[in-house]
């Protein structure tokens, strides 16, 4: 049959004729008509299916599809849209070398053969949207979805359909997906300022790790309360940016005064909207401002009193950046251009003014801010006169970075032209005299110059004062040291100034010029550059003087910290916060202790609890202000014994409060040993004195008994014995007696003179 699908009606005929040669001539001609017809007929079936394989292929091929027809033995009876598709380049290689076209799960794993999708669909099996990766020739892996449908013929299996579709596009987009919102979470996390996800009841949902830090709370504790309970609050707060955004469905800011935190706030509120429009969720972030508020304050005052100043002279003033654009302007410039304030800042200066004045305008804007100097000229606009000053303004870094145009209206005065540019002249000559002293100010009171930096500085600027910059020098002698500017030479233009320190002249500041001026009033130099140089060597001296106090100052620091490092007393210095942090090496012998040992510590640490009452005393008086002396406490020694300290106390005291306490304490530790012995000693005075009264009136009691028992007795040798023995007793008695009287006279010595 192969052989007669594309044979002649002919051709066909012969064959039947010689397979059936009792045909007659009609038959064949029907039989001809039928062959022809039926060739037509197939000839046609076939352009019919050649249309539904490029129809099915360019379907597969728009949807990215690969298509794979298997018959019941599992061979490939179609496939499309053709072998060019890189899924079909890829699946080509199944069942190859290990390595190439390899078939496996997303999980990496290899998928044996008996479970390829075709083998699975042949068997019954009908899978939808599985996934799998391809490793294609290239080296680059296929990610696919695969759909696969056996097909069944009178109830069997007789072939299968399997749909492989490339999703490689698909997935890397989900991993970047994933990428992308792990780093919006750590990005959401690590987040310095506060943001939080709440319902639009203000129920809380969570906060990240800024906001859990700042209430102090884990996420469990905050997970379901509402935001205005997380302050203490029962209600939502009277101006609250998430209510507003529920009821706008846009992002809403405002700013607020928040008294539980005593900060400014920024809340910041941005609604997630639902597939309806309606509010889902809100993400509130959270901005601390109150440094901004505080400094909005500050600045709105400070803008006041500029604008206040600004718009206070007569003068025009403009504020411009170095490309010529308004930063500001003053009422007075304002009307000058017939335009408001605010119509005028942003524009460009050269847009106001015709081409001509604008080049002009450039060159000066140009001239100031490459040259750092201010450029001051005289001009007609509009048929009036006025003087104009640019003036560079510069940053910390002494960059030019704003120009001050000064215009002033001088028309009505142009009639004494030339006495105002005499005047103008000296103007700007104070200007310099002005920026020298102020020079000289900024180097002398800079922090760790020397004076020979001070006198190189002060000497290399000193020129630019005087009229005649170019042609001026100048030279600084101080105590037998020189400093001058290059190519210094002494003329007889000169002009010097003594340099006097506390009294005594020990230098010279002289300013000359090299070529001759017109006389003025000191020969070539103005009656100001007198007076200039006159300062300069005053400031000059006050400097000296100032160096000379520091250095005063420094060596009776030292002294004292010798004398203190080698005094007798314990002085030291205690601040509250930061305890002892100096102590004289007395400390050693007073208490055993070395001044490193108790740097840090507190003194009350070494206090006897006996004088603690009288030591919290002098705490309150040194608390309130107030010194104190002649406080007696004893202390603890290093090696467990006391000794008694007199201290005399004086409060530290900065910025109105007291922060410490310097200290001297005197070891009076033998004086009190001293006074316990005279104690000692006075009381046994006194009973040794009440002694001799007792003892005289019990010995001269009995004496007197026994005297008159003598004068009873006969034998006149034994009276006369006995009285001689009375006698003698009566001596010692008498003896006693003036002991006591003498005891009783040291005793009224010590009271009189304060020693017992």
């Amino acid at each position: 049959m192969d052989k007669l699908h594309n044979g002649s009606p002919a051709d066909l005929l012969e064959v039947l004729l010689d397979a059936a040669p009792a045909f007659d001539r009609r038959s064949r001609e029907r039989l001809k008509t039928g062959i022809e017809a039926l060739l037509a007929a197939n000839r046609d079936l076939a352009g019919r299916a050649a249309r539904v394989e490029k129809e099915r292929d360019a379907l597969l091929a728009a949807i990215g599809r690969q298509g794979v027809v298997y018959d019941a033995a599992g061979g490939v009876v179609a496939t499309g849209p053709g072998g060019e598709d890189r899924i079909a380049r890829a699946l080509s290689g199944l069942g190859s070398a290990p390595g190439e076209g390899s078939l496996r799960y997303p999980g990496g794993g290899p998928v044996p053969p008996a479970d390829l999708p075709g083998q699975r669909a042949l068997r019954g099996e009908v899978l939808e949207s599985c996934r799998f990766v391809v490793h294609d020739r290239p080296g680059e892996d296929l990610h696919v979805a695969v759909s696969a449908s056996p097909i069944f013929t009178d109830g069997a299996v007789s072939g299968a359909i399997v749909v492989w579709q490339d999703v490689t596009r698909e997935e890397r987009t989900r991993r970047r997906m994933e990428e992308a919102n792990t780093l919006l979470e750590g990005l959401f996390e690590n987040l310095g300022d506060i943001v939080g996800i709440q319902l639009p009841d203000h129920t809380i949902l969570r906060y990240n790790r800024a906001g859990y830090e700042m209430l102090g709370m884990t996420p469990e504790e905050v997970h379901g309360r509402k935001c205005y309970e997380l302050i203490g609050r029962t209600g939502p707060c009277a101006v609250c940016a998430t209510s507003i955004a529920v009821a706008s469905g846009k992002r809403e800011v405002i700013e607020k005064w928040v008294p539980e935190l005593g900060r400014y706030l920024e809340c910041r509120s941005s609604p997630i909207l639902g597939p309806e429009g309606e509010v889902e969720l809100i993400v509130e972030q959270l901005y601390d401002i109150t440094d901004r508020k505080r400094a909005e304050e500050n600045l709105r005052e400070s803008e006041a009193t500029a604008r206040a100043l600004l718009d206070a002279p007569a003068d025009m003033i403009a504020l411009l950046d170095t490309t010529g654009r308004i930063i500001d302007v003053n009422e007075a410039m304002a009307r000058q251009f017939s335009r408001s304030r605010e119509d005028l800042v942003g524009v460009s200066v050269f847009g106001v003014f015709s081409a001509a004045a604008a080049e002009v305008y450039a060159a000066r804007l140009h001239e100031v801010a490459g040259l750092g100097r201010p450029v001051r000229v005289e001009e007609t606009w509009k048929g009036r006169w006025y003087d104009t000053v640019l003036y560079p303004v510069r940053d910390a870094h002494g960059a030019v970075t704003r120009i001050a145009v000064i215009d002033r209206d001088i028309t009505d005065m142009k009639w004494v032209e030339d006495a105002l540019r005499e005047r103008t002249h000296d103007l700007n000559e104070r200007v310099k005299e002005l920026s020298i002293l102020y020079a000289i100010s900024r180097i002398a009171e800079q922090p760790g110059n020397p004076l020979e930096r001070i006198f190189f500085e002060v000497v290399r600027m000193l020129p630019s004062g005087w009229q005649y910059p170019g042609d001026t020098v100048a030279r600084i002698t101080v105590e037998g040291r020189t400093f001058e500017t290059e190519g210094f030479r002494e003329t007889s233009l000169r002009q010097a100034s003594p340099v006097v320190v506390n009294g005594e002249t020990v230098g010279t500041v002289e300013v000359c010029y090299l070529r001759e001026r017109p006389e003025r009033d000191e020969g070539p130099f103005l009656r100001e550059e007198r007076s200039l140089i006159d300062t300069v060597a005053r400031r000059l001296g006050r400097t000296i003087e100032r160096f000379q106090a520091q250095e005063s100052l420094r060596m009776s620091e030292t002294k004292f910290r010798e004398i203190a490092q080698q005094s007798f007393d314990m002085i030291y210095t205690c601040y509250n916060d930061g305890g002892i942090t100096y102590i004289s090496p007395a400390v050693m012998r007073i208490l055993g202790y070395t001044p490193a040992e108790l740097i840090g510590g507190r003194c009350r640490d070494f206090v006897v609890p006996s004088s603690l009452p009288a030591w919290k005393v002098g705490r309150r008086k040194i608390a309130a202000g107030e010194p104190v002396e002649g406080l007696e406490i004893e202390f603890r020694r290093k090696d467990g014994s006391t000794a008694f300290l007199e201290l005399n106390e004086s409060p530290i005291i900065q910025e109105r409060t007291v922060v410490g306490v310097h200290v001297v304490g005197r070891d009076i530790t033998e004086r009190k040993q001293n006074e316990l012995l005279r104690q000692q000693a006075f009381g046994q005075i006194e009973r040794n004195i009440e002694q001799f009264a007792v003892l005289g009136d019990h010995i001269r009691q009995p004496l007197q008994v026994i005297l008159g028992m003598a004068d009873l007795l006969e034998d006149g040798t034994a009276v006369a014995t006995i009285q001689r023995q009375v006698e003698r007793i009566n001596g010692y008695i008498r003896e006693l007696d003036q002991g006591w009287v003498e005891s009783r006279e040291v005793r009224e010595f010590l009271r009189k003179h304060e020693l017992a």
